[in-house]
């Protein structure tokens, strides 16, 4: 029995011995890498999802499997309504919807996914793994990204896509045709006086060409949306509302608003303001500024190269963009667009690593993560900048692009679909080359013109509850729509602005579509 025994111990340790030996000239099989599907919306700009440079680095620092679902742009919004509405083919997370292209998870609508259920608040992992994210809240303090990330039920439902610069806080620039200017001997226009003889002398010294014109099938290139300024607080983005010592207004109803009418509509009548500015479309006024004949005087352009050509230096250089007008009564004002942070990151209840997912997109909020996803390999794309490197706001730079690959089709970064921040210090630091016809260098200077004469106080965003927004939804829309319908009507002499009992009606309408309740609501949000 001894024996036996001695014989099967034996056997037994031999197995293990060479088990040992086995394991030893054997590698350790890695452990099962965790599998996360996005789902995002088609990109023309990326090359090649699977092996594109920024998406294996994210891999590779997280040691997730990243998959991807792409969405037709034309249906992806109903495609994720069903997916929400059903839980039919949820993905683990949606990346990329946070363009204002898309309605989707736009508040309240987000928080109302949350209620269901369908989408996770992220409160609980952001404090415990979102350091990235409390980092960008802690380096950019004047924005209030966490306020403005914060749903009306005190939930944080997405990841941000966010950027901030100079030149995207201040869109609604003049242009002027800097050529006729030093033809006639002129300075750039400062006050309403002066740019309204301006345009005088462009017409009496041009008379084949057009003083000034615009287009309203872009909302960034109407003239009357700058000029409005010199009389009144115009916030485009904001439904036209001001504030007044935390009292939120509304500007389309005020005498101020009739007065800058009043003097657009001088300049319309005097033949210094296009009719076809009312008519034609973006391209038809891209093709007039364009033109070779030197056809334009003046117009407005969120930035130059969305109006003028990058690629003709003879064109981009007839311009010059100017700041606010002074109006009669000494109002100088400057339009805002406030840098929101978008829902770039949406994780859903069927995701079962919420925190592996969480952690995915607080990385790609680093500042590593941030400039490999923008501007792509460091050393090859883009390098830090030089001491004595100048940027294109004639300041310190800190970055210079080696090989330009945004709004291109490339493998080297995901074209912002994933959670991101754009930093100032970068975006607004990118070396200059000294040309004085680059379009992002035109539109640095002409912004620089314009950010000391923001208003006091403003609206920035209206986070409605759910129940606020379907209460004010239809009022809002019809308002925006009457404002903007009545104010070409008014220009273009289709009403009398003139004429009170005109201008009385206008202002009846406001009580019949609803205005009281919607600026009662926008109070509360505020």
């Amino acid at each position: 029995m001894i024996t036996v025994r001695k014989r099967v111990f034996s056997i037994l340790l031999t197995a293990v011995m060479l088990g040992g030996l086995v394991a030893c000239s054997t590698d350790e099989p890695e452990p099962e890498r965790i599998t996360v599907r996005l789902a995002a919306p088609q990109s023309s700009y990326i090359a090649d999802f699977d092996t594109n440079t920024y998406k294996l680095w994210l891999e590779r620092q997280t040691g997730l499997n990243i998959e991807i679902m792409w969405l037709p742009i034309e249906n992806a919004e109903h495609i994720i309504e069903y997916q929400l509405q059903t839980g039919e083919d949820l993905p683990d997370a949606y990346i990329g919807f946070g363009s204002t292209s898309y309605e989707i998870f736009q508040n309240p609508n987000i928080q109302r996914y949350g209620e269901q259920g369908v989408i996770i608040p992220l409160n609980g992992l952001i404090e415990q793994y979102g350091d990235n994210l409390k980092n960008l809240f802690d380096e950019l303090p004047e924005h209030d990204i966490q306020t403005l990330m914060t749903s009306a039920d005190g939930n944080i439902y997405f990841m941000p896509g966010f950027s901030s610069s100079i030149i995207t806080r201040h869109r609604n620039i003049m242009w002027v045709n800097q050529g006729w200017l030093d033809a006639l001997g002129l300075p750039a226009p400062t006050t309403t006086d002066e740019f309204a003889d301006m345009l005088r002398a462009f017409k009496t010294a041009y008379p084949n060409g057009i003083p000034m014109a615009g287009t309203e099938a872009h909302y960034g290139k109407q003239a009357y949306n700058y000029l409005i300024n010199a009389f009144i607080y115009n916030d485009i983005n904001n439904s036209r509302l001001l504030v007044e010592s935390g009292a939120v207004g509304f500007a389309p109803i005020r005498d101020e608003w009739r007065d800058a009418l009043m003097y657009i509509r001088g300049l319309y009548d005097e033949g210094l303001y296009s009719p076809l500015s009312f008519t034609m479309d973006n391209q038809q006024m891209n093709e007039m500024a364009n033109d070779t004949r030197d056809l334009l005087g003046a117009f407005v352009s969120p930035g130059i190269t969305l109006t003028v050509s990058q690629n003709s230096p003879q064109m981009i250089e007839r311009y010059t963009g100017i700041g606010p007008l002074t109006g009669a009564d000494g109002v100088k004002l400057s339009t805002i667009f406030t840098p929101l942070p978008r829902p770039a990151g949406v994780i859903t209840s069927a995701c079962q690593y919420p925190e592996e997912v969480f952690k995915l997109f607080d990385l790609m909020l680093s500042e590593e993560a941030s400039l490999m996803g923008r501007y792509g390999e460091q050393g090859v794309d883009w390098e830090f900048a030089g001491e004595g490197d100048i940027s294109i706001f004639e300041t310190p730079a800190t970055i210079r692009i080696i090989n330009q690959i945004w709004n291109t089709k490339q493998n080297k970064h995901l074209a912002q679909i994933v959670p991101y921040v754009s930093r100032p210090k970068y975006s607004g630091g990118v070396t200059w080359d000294g040309s004085t016809t680059d379009g992002e260098y035109m539109n640095a200077q002409a912004a620089l013109l314009h950010q000391d004469y923001e208003p006091a106080e403003y609206v920035r965003t209206l986070v409605f509850t759910p129940e606020e927004e379907s209460a004010i939804r239809n009022a809002r829309s019809d308002i925006e729509a009457y404002v903007n319908t009545s104010i070409v009507d008014f220009i273009t002499g289709r009403r009398d602005i003139y004429d009170d009992s005109a201008w009385l009606a206008y202002l009846r309408e406001f009580d019949r579509l609803g205005l009281a309740g919607f600026l009662a609501a926008a109070q509360t949000a505020y």
